[in-house]
């Protein structure tokens, strides 16, 4: 080290001992085909280095790509398995509706043509059995019919056969309010 004065204060300057260089091989090659050499020689290993990282990056995408298609493998199955546990389950609670619809349903039934629950129920109300004299017996004729629609023949109007049947209904009801109002 070397020390240098200016004016008022004391300057240290660092001289190296030794001088650090780099050669660079072009310049230190003498003859003009070992420059070509060198030249070529680095051109092939700068071209394998980027070959080796082209095909290094290559792979790891390959490897993300083909690891996102096994997932995809893995959970494919298990989405469409979720799916089908939702859609079983809400049939089965259509199911469980449709069945308490049915039980109602025949409860229903049940308690409008059950003649022995009526007949208690009116006994426990203070009802009684009727008498042989109170019990009225209709008799029906063989041919009996009961007629629950007539139609119509929209093209033409009243069919005949349905004309005749309502003139024929309208008599027998004239005739059977005449026979109770005398």
């Amino acid at each position: 080290m070397a020390t240098v004065k200016s004016k008022d204060f004391y300057t240290e300057i660092y001289m190296p001992v030794q001088t650090d260089y780099y050669e660079y091989p072009e310049l230190v090659l003498e003859t003009e085909e070992e420059r070509q050499s060198e030249i070529k020689s680095q051109s092939k290993a700068i071209k394998s280095a980027s070959r080796s990282k082209f095909f290094e990056t290559l792979v790891a995408v390959g490897l993300i790509i083909l690891t996102g298609v096994f997932f995809m493998l893995l959970i494919n199955p298990q989405v469409e398995l979720s799916e089908l546990a939702k859609d079983n389950s809400d049939l089965k609670d259509e199911i469980t509706v449709l069945k308490r619809n049915i039980l109602d349903s025949e409860v229903d039934v049940n308690g409008i043509t059950d003649m022995d629950s009526i007949r208690a129920q009116a006994l426990a109300l203070g009802m009684q059995d009727p008498n042989s004299n109170q019990v009225v017996t209709i008799p029906m004729p063989e041919d009996d019919k009961l007629v629950t629609m007539v139609s119509y023949d929209d093209e033409y109007g009243i069919s005949e056969e349905a004309y005749e049947n309502a003139v024929e209904a309208l008599i027998q009801h004239y005739l059977e309010e005449d026979t109770f109002n005398e």
